[in-house]
């Protein structure tokens, strides 16, 4: 059987590996997130193929949106997140939410990790940790909640997201897409 080349690269096997990560709660948190990005990137890419994009780029550097996908003559910047699992969150349940928040802080000295609303166009909050299913719900970066003064250039650390489409929130991408360019 051919290894990973990450089992070569840290000779090791994929079982080890797997067992490190289970072992970690911060390693599991990073994984189903990049597995969160992974299987978005499957979902664009997908419909690159389909004809429905013209490219897609995933990004993986701080600072920068996930994914950049070309539509209607602009660049949209796609920032995935999973929503928190219903352990992490006090809130009724079939109520989810997401984390905006990023892992470092500002190099320019900003009081805070949050986001800006100019620094990625569409939202995909991944369910899996409500629904066990790697699927999404899309929504235009414009209809987050912002934070109050004096912070309000930031977007709301923790954003609701509803498990099913509801409002702007919607299982088509182009939606956002559109909704982002108006």
């Amino acid at each position: 059987m051919k290894k990973h080349p990450l089992e070569e690269k840290w000779n090791t096997t994929a079982w080890d590996i797997l067992s490190a990560i289970e072992r970690g709660f911060r390693a599991q948190v990073d994984v189903k997130g990049k597995l969160a990005e992974w299987f978005l990137f499957q979902k664009l890419e997908q419909m690159q193929r389909e004809g429905a994009l013209q490219s897609v780029i995933w990004q993986d550097k701080d600072g920068q949106p996930d994914f950049v996908v070309p539509y209607a003559g602009r660049e949209i910047k796609i920032e995935c997140k999973n929503v928190r699992s219903p352990s992490q969150t006090k809130r009724p349940q079939g109520s989810a939410r997401v984390e905006l928040q990023k892992t470092r802080n500002n190099k320019k000295g900003e009081p805070t990790r949050g986001y800006k609303p100019e620094e990625f166009d569409v939202l995909a909050a991944c369910l899996f940790n409500f629904t066990g299913k790697w699927e999404y719900l899309f929504v235009a970066t414009r209809r987050l909640t912002r934070r109050p003064k004096p912070l309000e250039r930031f977007l709301t650390i923790m954003q609701p997201v509803p498990l099913q489409p509801e409002g702007f929130w919607s299982y088509d991408l182009f939606n956002a897409f559109k909704d982002a360019i108006k």
